[in-house]
C-alpha cells in the first residue's frame, strides 16, 4: 500500500512544473511550495472573462487576472483568427517571453528559436518582413534570417530598416542529408496507392547507400547518390519529376559539394553551409518569400531545417514557430510530410523539450494539429466554418456549462459538479451563438483561451481534525489558545472551459501595425 501514499506537495509541484499556463494567484502558491515550480516564465496577458466552472470571479483584483506562459514546460500553441486580429503580435510575446529577459518575464537561461516564414506574394519591387524579426530591437536577442540563394538582395533589402539582423544564404551541407530526410524530400511517405516505379528505385539506392555508410562509418554522399540514380533506366516521363526535386534541393546546397569535381584541391576546399549549433537568445527565421520557391518547396526545406533545429544539444531550451502557416501549408504531399513531422515532434515534445507555436488564420489547415496542441489561442474571425472546426477539435468549444456553481441541493459536494449541469455538443440556440458573438466581438489583442491543464487558481478548505482532537474553528479548547487552522489547498485547472483575454503589449518593437489611409 505504500506505492499508493503519494506526497500531495510533491504531486502538486510536478502538476504545477508542467503546466502551460498559470495566473497570479497559482504563481504565488508556488512560491510557497517548498520547492517553486516555475522558474522561468513570463507574463502572456490579462484575463479580462473566465467562463469555467471554477476559478477566477469577476470581482478578483486585476493583479489576480494575470496570465502567465510556462517557459519551462514543454507546451504546444496553436493561434488563430482573422488578419489584423493579433495573431502574429501575440506569438511574438510568446517569443519574447523564451528568448529574452526583460520587466514581462523571468528568465535566466534562454531559450533558442526557429521561425518559418513564406510570403508568396514576395516581388522585386515590395515584400514585408517577418514580424518576429523585430525582435531584434532587443540587444539581448541575435537575429539571423536565411533565405533563398535566388531572393538575397531582396530579402537583405527588406530587412534593412532592422539594422541588428543578419541576413544569410540558407546552404544546406550533403552531411546533414540521411536517408530519411531524402525520402522526405521525394515526398515517399505521402504518396497514396501504389508507388511510382523511380520511387522505388530512390528507395532501393538509398538503402544501399546507408549499408555502404554504417559499414564505413561515413556520412551522406549526395553526389554518389545522384549518380547511381542517374544511371538507373528510367524513362524520361520518371526521370523529369524526379530531377525537378533534385534541382531544387541543389539550388540550396553548398555548391562545391553538388560538383562533380575530380581536383582533389577541390575536394578539400569545399564550402560550409549553415551553422546549426543552439545558442541561447538566438532567434533563426527561415523566410523562403522567393519567386522561384513555390509552397510545396517552402515545406519541403522547412521540414529538413526542423529536423537539423532539433537534432542539436538540447541543453539549450527550444522552440520552433510556424508564423502564417495558411499561406503554405495548403495540402500538398510535402505540407503532409510537414504536418505529420509536426505532430511526432507535439508528440514528444515532453521528451525533446519542445515546445511549438503554430500562427494561422484557419483553424482549418491540419485538425490533427489543434487536437493535440495544449494551448489554443483564437482572436476574431467571422466565419462560421471555422466555429464549426474548433467545435470537433476543442473541449471548452463543444460542451456548455449550463451551470457555474455547484449546488449542494443537487447532492453536489465541495469542488464536485452535477452531471447533468454538463450538456455535450452545441446548443444552437444558446452555447454556439453565445461563443461565436464574443468571437466576433473580440477587439484587437484580445482572444479566447482554451486550455484544459491551465492552473488558473488555487482553493483552499479547511481539513478536518484528527480522530481525539479537539480543535475546531481555529480555537483549542483544552488550552483555551487560538491556533492556525490548517487548509487543504486544491489546484483549479481550465479543463473544458475557456477565458477571455488581452494579450500585453510587446516589451520589443512592434512591426505589425497596419497600413492606413490619411
Amino acid at each position: 500500500m505504500k506505492l499508493f501514499d503519494l506526497d500531495d506537495g510533491d504531486e502538486d509541484i510536478e502538476e504545477l512544473a508542467a503546466s502551460p499556463l498559470f495566473t497570479q494567484p497559482v504563481l504565488q502558491y508556488g512560491a510557497s511550495l517548498e520547492e517553486s515550480p516555475f522558474t522561468q516564465y513570463g507574463l502572456l496577458g490579462r484575463v479580462i472573462e473566465n467562463n469555467s466552472m471554477d476559478g477566477l470571479s469577476d470581482d478578483d483584483a486585476a493583479k489576480d487576472r494575470m496570465l502567465f506562459f510556462n517557459a519551462t514546460a514543454p507546451s504546444s500553441v496553436f493561434i488563430c483568427g482573422s488578419q489584423g486580429s493579433g495573431k502574429s503580435h501575440t506569438l511574438s510575446c510568446l517569443l519574447e517571453n523564451c528568448l529574452m529577459q526583460s520587466e514581462a518575464n523571468v528568465l535566466p537561461r534562454p531559450l533558442t528559436g526557429i521561425v518559418f516564414h513564406y510570403d508568396p506574394w514576395v516581388s522585386d519591387s515590395r515584400g514585408s518582413p517577418c514580424e518576429a524579426a523585430y525582435l531584434a530591437s532587443a540587444e539581448d536577442v541575435s537575429v539571423r534570417v536565411l533565405c533563398p540563394p535566388t531572393n538575397v538582395r531582396q530579402i537583405e533589402k527588406i530587412y534593412s530598416k532592422l539594422p541588428s539582423v543578419k541576413v544569410e544564404t540558407l546552404r544546406i551541407n550533403q552531411a546533414d542529408l540521411n536517408t530519411k530526410r531524402m525520402m522526405d524530400l521525394m515526398a515517399v511517405s505521402s504518396v497514396q496507392g501504389g508507388m511510382p516505379l523511380y520511387l522505388h528505385v530512390v528507395q532501393r539506392i538509398l538503402r544501399d547507400l546507408r549499408i555502404e555508410q554504417q559499414d564505413n562509418n561515413t556520412t551522406f554522399n549526395y553526389r554518389k547518390f545522384k549518380d547511381r540514380l542517374l544511371n538507373e533506366d528510367l524513362a524520361a516521363g520518371q526521370l523529369a519529376p524526379l530531377q525537378q526535386r533534385l534541382d531544387t534541393l541543389e539550388s540550396f546546397m553548398v555548391k562545391e559539394q553538388v560538383a562533380n569535381s575530380s581536383n582533389k584541391s577541390a575536394k578539400r576546399n569545399m564550402g560550409k553551409g549553415i551553422d546549426w549549433e543552439p545558442k541561447a537568445g538566438q532567434l533563426t527565421i527561415i523566410d523562403l518569400s522567393c519567386p522561384c520557391v513555390t509552397e510545396e518547396t517552402a515545406c519541403s526545406l522547412f521540414n529538413i531545417c526542423l529536423d537539423l533545429f532539433l537534432e542539436q544539444n538540447p541543453d539549450v531550451g527550444r522552440v520552433v514557430a510556424l508564423d502564417e502557416a495558411h499561406k503554405y501549408m495548403t495540402g500538398t504531399d510535402e505540407c503532409e510530410v510537414l504536418t505529420n513531422s509536426l505532430l511526432s515532434n507535439i508528440r514528444l515534445q515532453r521528451h525533446l523539450g519542445l515546445r511549438v507555436i503554430i500562427s494561422t488564420q484557419e483553424p482549418t489547415i491540419s485538425p490533427k494539429l489543434l487536437d493535440l496542441c495544449s494551448v489554443t489561442i483564437v482572436h476574431r474571425f467571422t466565419s462560421p466554418d471555422w466555429l464549426q472546426s474548433l467545435k470537433k477539435h476543442l473541449a471548452g468549444a463543444s460542451i456548455s456549462l449550463l451551470s457555474k456553481d455547484p449546488s449542494p441541493s443537487n447532492g453536489c459536494s465541495n469542488g464536485e459538479y452535477d452531471k447533468n449541469s454538463l450538456v455535450a455538443g452545441l446548443n444552437p440556440n444558446d452555447f454556439a451563438m453565445k461563443l461565436f458573438s464574443k468571437i466576433v466581438a473580440l477587439r484587437r489583442g484580445q482572444a479566447l483561451l482554451f486550455c484544459p491543464s491551465a492552473m488558473i487558481d488555487v482553493h483552499t478548505t479547511p481539513l478536518k481534525p484528527e480522530n481525539g482532537s479537539s480543535a475546531k474553528n481555529g480555537w483549542n479548547d483544552d488550552e483555551g489558545e487560538s491556533v492556525p487552522e490548517e487548509v487543504n489547498p486544491q489546484l483549479v485547472k481550465l479543463s473544458h472551459g475557456h477565458m477571455k483575454i488581452r494579450v500585453r503589449k510587446r516589451v520589443t518593437q512592434d512591426g505589425g501595425r497596419s497600413i492606413l489611409a490619411v
